[in-house]
């Protein structure tokens, strides 16, 4: 895939951990995700119609992690991906999808999980 869409830094509060207390309360997580979508058409015509509309799957992953409740980084990220391909269909996806605060003592980086669909 030589073209894509890449949305960067998108921040979601859902309900996933291991413990409890961070399916109870909640906690931030930033999503990198990308569409691969061939946009030689769009950006020839600069027609919108023609276009992806990223806005939207924003909109659908936002919904989702209001109400999203799991145990696993890599399970929210299946559920990303099948969220995103609900809205664009089966097209190449790539996530990053990063839990900012590890309930790891004494360590104050984050943790993340990369995933790919269809992508070559």
């Amino acid at each position: 895939m030589n073209e894509a869409i890449h949305v960067r830094g998108l921040r979601l509060w859902a309900h996933v951990g291991v413990y409890e207390r961070e399916r109870l309360h909640g906690q931030w997580f930033e999503l990198a995700f990308s569409l691969g979508v061939d946009l030689s058409a769009v950006a020839r015509s600069d027609d919108l119609s023609q276009g992806f509309d990223y806005g939207r799957g924003i909109a659908a992953l936002q919904q989702q992690a209001r109400t999203l409740r799991c145990l696993t980084l890599e399970h929210y990220s299946e559920r990303i991906l099948d969220a995103l391909e609900a809205c664009y269909g089966p097209i190449p996806l790539a996530l990053e999808l990063s839990k900012c605060r590890v309930p790891v003592p004494g360590f104050d980086g984050s943790v993340a999980v990369s995933r790919r669909r269809r992508w070559g």
